[in-house]
């Protein structure tokens, strides 16, 4: 019903409501906390008086003043009138109400030092307030508003004290209650005042605010209007009292005014520009989609299960971000004995990360047929990538040739994500490896090769950080740890392709409707057997 009201009103209106809204929620703000803060500076105002009134009570009195304290009497009359005298031109000078001190003896309390020219020397404390049996109970300094039966509501604060002898004595220090509250009514007035004074300027200045700036804003609705309703025809101009000159002023009104004006004269070449743009766009989109459905051609066929008869179970899946993407998978048969597969990442995403990703596929196959130690491919590859690769573009690279007899695997990793082990027990865990550098900026890097005996039943997962990078609605990570909590989960007999598809569809659950940030590759292999038949292609 509100919003409904306040978007019909004038715009004059619109701005001032808000304006007048803010002033006085700020207006209340500031009174009530600068009132709350005051209070609290008074409470501890009053609070330090009272403390150093405590504690300066026994310098005042002589120094062995309570070691010569045994009952009445021990104190002369004369010696008490002049330190009651001391005291209380030192409390007038402090401004506070009490200022006493109290023993305890045989039961009852007795003050035996005042700042009171009426209480005597050994005077009763027939009805003690309840914070002398506080300070009494924890041995410290106890500061609190307390109902006093004889004085009424105090201010208090009192501390233990012990003489020579150790006998204990309580100093006391108050102000009547009533003093405070004053005070803090005197700080709400003020305050008050303050806030109320500083709500009608704030009015008045919102008032003129508004009229200053809708005065202009309504000559350019009703220009804007006319605009609309005669087809932006080039004839409807602003009133030449609405737009100056554009130079030296600061005024939104009159910057608004001319590029207004200025629209009317670049609207036709804009909207011709932006057909060409769009049909460049649309020009772009479908090369890209050819770009991807190149790059699909440089991709291995899905991998045959009769190859090496039957003793390898690979399964390898993509999905890229865009038409084109950067991430990369490769799997070939060296010979009778080796396998080599591969899986990548390029920097960057599109077109250009598509062609390095093409190059780096046909590096890869090449370097193979010269080698099979997989620190040399990756050598290899990275000298030819670094060599005139201005644009610093570069590859995380992992290379493994497994030898399907032995179950030895040789490999390299080339900056990229640590792969995990399912072993046939059922315990997941990272490849270890040594990280060696990004592949195709350093063209002199050198690249370690590492070896890897893997048993029957052994399931080998590699992935590009677009698992492990996915972003949810939340702006939450993927992570690692849910990656390998989902390894663990499924069963020991899951299929090479099941893995890679439960992985990809628990990351589609978890981003939502957030939209995929990176390339999402996948690579799982199987070591199903150790000796096999390879003249019959049939597993031993």
């Amino acid at each position: 019903m509100l919003m409904p009201w306040f978007n019909r009103q004038s715009i004059r209106l619109r701005i001032f409501i808000p304006f007048l809204l803010i002033s006085l929620i700020t207006s209340f703000i500031f009174t009530v906390y600068g009132f709350m803060q005051s209070n609290a500076a008074i409470v501890n105002e009053i609070d330090r008086r009272l403390l150093i009134c405590s504690y300066t009570m026994r310098l005042i009195l002589p120094e062995d003043y309570f070691d010569r304290i045994t009952g009445p009497g021990s104190i002369a009359e004369q010696e008490h009138m002049d330190n009651t005298h001391d005291l209380e031109a030192f409390l007038n000078n402090v401004g506070a109400k009490y200022l006493y001190a109290i023993y305890r003896h045989e039961g009852r309390y007795y003050f035996v030092a005042s700042a009171d020219p009426t209480t005597p020397f050994w005077t009763e404390y027939e009805n003690p307030a309840p914070n002398i049996f506080e300070v009494e109970k924890l041995k410290s300094v106890h500061i609190s508003t307390t109902d006093d039966p004889d004085y009424g509501l105090l201010r208090s604060v009192v501390i233990p004290y012990r003489d020579r002898q150790g006998r204990e004595y309580i100093i006391g220090a108050d102000i009547e209650a009533a003093e405070v509250s004053a005070l803090k009514r005197r700080a709400f007035i003020n305050f008050l005042m303050m806030g109320s004074l500083s709500f009608a300027l704030a009015v008045i200045f919102s008032y003129l605010v508004s009229f200053t700036i809708t005065k202009p804003l309504a000559l350019l609705s009703n220009f804007t209007r006319r605009l609309c309703d005669g087809g932006f025809a080039n004839d409807i101009r602003l009133a030449p009292e609405i737009i100056s000159s554009r130079d030296g002023t600061n005024s939104e009104s009159t910057l608004l005014a001319f590029d207004i004006n200025r629209m009317q004269d670049e609207l036709a070449t804009h909207i011709e520009q932006l057909k060409l743009t769009q049909s460049a766009r649309e020009r772009a989109e479908s090369e890209l989609r050819i770009a991807g459905q190149i790059q699909s051609t440089f991709l291995p066929p899905p991998f045959k299960p009769a190859t090496f008869g039957g003793a390898i179970a690979l399964h390898a899946f993509m999905k890229t971000a865009k038409q084109a993407g950067g991430d990369l998978y490769d799997y070939f048969q060296l010979d009778d004995d080796h396998l080599c597969f591969s899986i990548g990442d390029v920097s960057g995403k599109g077109m250009p990360a598509a062609i390095f990703m093409s190059i780096v596929v046909v590096l890869m196959r090449a370097a193979a047929k010269t080698t099979y130690d997989p620190a040399a491919m990756v050598a290899k590859i990275n000298a030819d990538l670094a060599e005139g690769n201005d644009s610093c573009t570069f590859v995380t690279l992992f290379v493994g040739v497994l030898n399907v007899r032995t179950g030895v695997l040789n490999f390299c990793n080339g900056g990229h994500n640590p792969a995990r082990i399912r072993h046939v027990d059922g315990h997941l865990e990272a490849m270890d490896s040594a990280c060696n550098c990004v592949v195709g900026v350093m063209d002199d890097a050198t690249f370690k090769a590492e070896a890897l005996v893997i048993k029957p039943g052994d399931l080998l997962y590699f992935y590009t950080d677009g698992v492990t990078e996915a972003i949810a609605e939340d702006d939450s990570f993927y992570g690692e740890e849910r990656l390998d909590a989902l390894l663990r989960s499924q069963p020991l007999d899951s299929t090479v392709a099941h893995v890679n598809q439960v992985v990809a569809t628990d990351v589609e659950t978890f981003a939502g409707r957030h939209e995929q940030a990176d390339d999402i590759t996948m690579l799982s292999l199987r070591y199903q057997s150790v000796v096999y038949n390879t003249e019959k292609g049939t597993r031993v």
